[in-house]
């Protein structure tokens, strides 16, 4: 009997360690599976941290540089319609003038026959003044073909103190006025072909501004 009970121990004894070891085999399984959720939560949580920054960041520097875009893409606009532009300067002004007719006679006077749109008088009216034309043809490339050929209006009659220039910003303006000065003291003649110079000098210009 004394046999049998050491026996019937030990048995029991066995028995309660395949109990803990199973139990340390679950324990050890839970806290695999908190650590893999702590894991995705972790990640889930920084990948949603770093998208809010780079959302951040992105937006942040459209709206700094918005303005700059802004600008730059006006003055850009603007170059480009002005290069599209022709001046008519010399043309007495009158009431209930027909500008379209009258740009339309001078470009047949160096024969050309482009489409004009936008013919207007540039600057406030004031007595005893004559306010330049201010038209727009198709593109820069028929400009530069009317202004080489501006040279022609001096055969025309009535034509001979009318002129056509590129439109100039007021720097460019002066810019201009001092290169012809410059010209005339050095050479001590005048132009051969005003509208070539002046177109010349006009993109030199521009080039160097850019």
């Amino acid at each position: 009997p004394k046999a049998d009970r050491c026996e019937k121990l030990e048995q029991e004894k066995i028995k309660d360690q395949f109990t803990i070891i199973k139990l340390q085999d679950e324990v050890l399984k839970k806290k695999d599976e908190e650590v893999e959720v702590m894991k995705q939560a972790m990640k889930h949580t920084v990948k949603s941290e770093i998208t809010s920054y780079a959302s951040a960041v992105t937006k942040s520097c459209a709206t700094a540089l918005a303005p700059a875009n802004s600008t730059v893409f006006t003055a850009v606009k603007t170059v480009d319609e002005r290069l599209r532009n022709v001046i008519i300067y010399g043309l007495t002004e009158t009431t209930e003038e027909n500008l379209p007719g009258i740009v339309k006679s001078i470009l047949l006077g160096i024969q050309e026959k482009p489409i004009v749109k936008d013919c207007c008088r540039v600057g406030p009216k004031k007595s005893g003044a004559v306010r330049p034309i201010k038209f727009t043809l198709g593109n820069r490339d028929i400009v530069h073909q009317v202004l080489r050929k501006s040279h022609l209006l001096r055969n025309k009659e009535g034509c001979q103190n009318v002129y056509l220039c590129p439109d100039r910003t007021k720097e460019e303006r002066t810019a201009f006025k001092l290169s012809r000065e410059k010209k005339k003291a050095v050479e001590k003649a005048q132009y051969q072909s005003p509208s070539d110079t002046e177109d010349d000098v006009l993109l030199m210009l521009r080039r160097g501004s850019g």
